[in-house]
């Protein structure tokens, strides 16, 4: 009981830190996305999802590690999709204890992939297909609480879609427009 309420405390932190990130510009969406995993990933291994929490920590680094590319204005390697999926895969296979393992592999290569985008309107359409396949997870493992916790996420990144890329249209947009 004690470790599903840690579990649950720990999710709820990360959510939060999640959902405020969504509504920023890109590097502090990185900040925050960095942050929030150190709590995702701590969740994840107080319930046991080993595969889940280690790769939750190295998307930690992965964050972090973009970050610095956004901070200096310069375009994130390719090359690091290729890298951390490798990670990701490998750590998948050491740790593998069940086919829904397999998602919690192909997520944070989605997530990889997202960020290595330029403009944060591609990066949140590409944030909902892995946000979805951690919802499926945690309802197979059950972690009810924490799919919905991912729910919740979806629906924050849809709203901050329609927030500020369809009613409030961000100044890049316009200017293209002209």
């Amino acid at each position: 009981m004690t470790q599903f309420i840690i579990s649950q405390v720990l999710g709820g932190i990360a959510l939060i830190l999640v959902c405020i990130s969504f509504f920023c510009n890109k590097k502090v969406f990185l900040i925050f996305q960095t942050v929030a995993n150190v709590f995702y990933g701590s969740a994840f291994l107080v319930s046991l999802s080993i595969v889940a929490g280690i790769n939750t920590f190295v998307s930690m680094t992965r964050t972090a590690l973009f970050y610095f590319y956004e901070r200096k204005n310069k375009q994130i390697p390719y090359y690091y999709i290729l890298i951390y999926s490798a990670i990701y895969i490998a750590i998948g296979i050491i740790f593998f204890k069940s086919p829904w393992d397999i998602l919690t592999i192909i997520s944070p290569i989605l997530f990889t992939t997202a960020m290595t985008m330029r403009k944060m309107i591609t990066v949140n359409f590409m944030l909902i297909i892995p946000n979805i396949m951690f919802v499926i997870y945690n309802i197979f493992n059950t972690f009810y609480t924490s799919a919905i916790l991912d729910t919740i996420e979806v629906a924050v990144i849809v709203v901050s879609i329609i927030t500020y890329f369809v009613i409030k249209k961000p100044p890049e947009q316009i200017n293209s427009e002209n």
